[in-house]
């Protein structure tokens, strides 16, 4: 029977195509006679129109119902909830991102719209599959990594599938019963998930691990005050600005970097504007900048979640940014991401630096990308006793010497914060070494003597070798 079915099939393929040449050879038949797939022909019996994407639907439905296509449980479950022909529409993302988005779903789609959801192992249905993600001050959350998910909303039905590849990537699937639905409904869900996702109003770094935003920060920190004051306008209340100004049709945007020796507390200035701030931060250092696009990529996102903080730490270092290096591509990825075709409105980027002059002047020195660089000096007399004494209150002393602080923070001159913060340590390693549970001025001063000789340890050069003969000599590998 089939076979007969078949042969029918072909013998009217052959048909059609005679009558498509009997047409052509009589008077009558021309070009405006087609409109689409469909075409008018003049023959001795008289004039008939054939549709010919219309024939092939019918053609292929007929074999369809003599030969049914074999389908896989999973999809033939996907197709009979759907209601008709299955259309496949999918995306990638990275795997923290990727998790984020997967979690997201379960606030986007109510519980209303949820019909049934499932996992496939062989025949036989089984439980989706699902992992936990770190959200920083809000702890774990569970998501849905692998499984189908059917949903129904104001009447429309489709299907998703959730999967891992095996190189980390998440992966969505949306199932529609009409074609180019699915994308739409990824772009839904996307654009929501950057609009009121977890990200929006989050503290977390560009490989989307969520960081915490401490409140500590400040109670180890002595602020310069000329470098708070000029930071609360140029970070905090302009973040604040910004809406007003977008409505203004007025650049909302602004760069700052913040130079100075190592230790002085640039980033715990950092981290103390990203703890008080109120706005979606992103951080950027050396280590995550793993291959081209990624500055981008960051530039991109914090436009999304805009009003955005991006800060990055150690720019003159994170992806070399001199000219020195004229062949890296990072630096045209600077360049672009900071003053490119796509304006970073809603971005405020707050850079540390050691070095200020490894930064191309083409960001250091350009307005709209980098507007204002503020030197951050070594702790005054002031600031390093204000350090020590933050350092102590959380540690077990006796009750502090006003004079001994007062010394310390006077012949501690020329010390960085870290440094400062060293000593206090080493006393305290002294007051546990002597066997004594409460830290006493005198430890104080054996952590200043220790920090002193130390550092001057770090400027003090290697001697020669002096061994038979080896002196200042130089080894050559082949």
């Amino acid at each position: 029977m089939n076979r007969r079915i078949d042969e029918a099939l072909e013998e009217l393929d052959d048909l059609l195509n005679e009558v498509k040449e009997l047409g052509e050879d009589y008077e009558g038949y021309s070009d405006d006679a087609h409109h689409g797939s469909v075409f008018t022909v003049k023959t001795p019996f008289g004039k008939f129109e054939v549709d010919l994407e219309e024939f092939e639907t019918k053609k292929k439905l007929a074999k369809d119902k003599i030969n049914p296509p074999k389908y896989s449980l999973g999809r033939q479950m996907t197709r009979d909830f759907i209601g008709g022909e299955d259309q496949m529409d999918f995306r990638y993302w990275n795997n923290n991102l990727g998790s984020l988005i997967k979690l997201h779903m379960d606030n986007f789609y109510s519980s209303d719209d949820l019909v049934k959801e499932f996992d496939l192992e062989g025949k036989m249905e089984t439980q989706a599959t699902y992992a936990n993600i770190q959200l920083g001050d809000t702890g774990s959350q569970r998501f849905m990594q692998s499984g189908y998910r059917y949903y129904e909303r104001d009447g429309e039905r489709f299907a998703t599938i959730l999967s891992k590849d095996q190189d980390g990537d998440q992966r969505i699937v949306f199932i529609t019963a009409t074609e180019g639905r699915g994308l739409e409904l990824l772009d839904e869900l996307e654009d929501d998930f950057y609009l009121n996702g977890p990200l929006n109003g989050a503290f977390f770094d560009m490989n989307f691990n969520f960081l915490k935003r401490s409140e500590m920060v400040d109670e180890l920190l002595a602020w310069n005050p000329s470098i708070r004051s000029q930071l609360q306008k140029d970070v905090l209340d302009f973040l604040r600005l910004m809406p007003i100004l977008g409505e203004r049709g007025l650049p909302n945007s602004r760069g700052i970097i913040l130079s100075g020796a190592p230790g002085t507390g640039k980033t715990m200035y950092a981290k103390s504007l990203a703890a008080e701030a109120e706005t979606t931060t992103i951080l950027i250092s050396a280590e995550m900048i793993q291959q081209r696009h990624d500055i981008k990529t960051a530039f991109k996102l914090a436009r999304r979640l805009s009003p955005s903080l991006i800060i990055i730490e150690d720019i003159d270092t994170a992806g070399t940014v001199s000219r020195k290096f004229t062949d890296h591509p990072i630096l045209g990825e600077y360049l672009q991401a900071m003053d490119g075709m796509e304006p970073n409105n809603g971005v405020v980027i707050l850079a540390t630096t050691n070095h200020t002059e490894n930064i191309d002047p083409a960001i250091s020195d350009r307005p709209g990308r980098f507007d204002r660089i503020i030197e951050v000096p070594l702790p005054d007399k002031n600031q390093r006793k204000e350090i020590i004494q933050n350092l102590m209150r959380n540690l077990p002393t006796k009750s502090p010497n006003g004079k001994v602080i007062d010394k310390i923070a006077t012949s501690s001159k020329g010390l960085s914060g870290a440094w400062i913060r060293e000593l206090v340590q080493t006393a305290m390693i002294e007051t546990i070494s002597d066997g004594r549970e409460e830290m006493e001025p005198s430890d104080l001063e054996v952590g200043l003597k220790d920090v002193l000789q130390r550092r001057g340890m770090a400027y003090k050069p290697t001697p020669g070798l002096n061994d038979n003969g080896f002196r200042n000599s130089e080894v050559s590998v082949v």
